[in-house]
């Protein structure tokens, strides 16, 4: 039943999702850091939150594009892409402390992954319109 599920599911789009949210909760963190201290909330400087952003969106990206590659297109284009955007969020996170360049490198990266699942996806839909042409050709 788990099998049918996860074929079922489209893991490009839950990737595309969380490099958004992520991106999203990126660029809003600066903004709210003034107003919500005096809310009394600090869910947006949560690291939990961020470490469990970054694990999900690495978890999701690996699996969904490792997939597209083994069993349709075999093309490491959206491997490295996810790779390279991966690199630039740890980075922004974990290396560049502050500053004005750190959100504009963690948007990057967030970008870089959001298009490693895009042209995933376009990727596995060629090959499956490939596939179609030849048995019906």
């Amino acid at each position: 039943m788990e099998l049918n599920i996860l074929k079922k599911m489209n893991l490009d789009s839950i990737g595309i999702g969380a490099s958004v949210l992520c991106a999203v909760h990126c660029a809003v963190l600066p903004l709210m850091l003034t107003v919500l201290p005096l809310l009394g909330s600090h869910v947006l400087e949560n690291e939990k939150l961020e470490y469990g952003l970054l694990s999900f969106s690495f978890a999701v990206g690996c699996f969904s594009l490792g997939r597209g590659y083994l069993r349709h297109h075999r093309r490491l284009t959206p491997m490295l892409l996810f790779a390279v955007g991966f690199a630039l969020l740890l980075g922004g996170h974990f290396v560049i402390d502050g500053g004005y360049w750190e959100p504009a490198i963690i948007f990057a990266g967030a970008v870089g992954i959001t298009g490693a699942h895009i042209l995933n996806l376009r990727r596995c839909k060629e090959c499956a319109v490939g596939h179609k042409q030849e048995a019906q050709g």
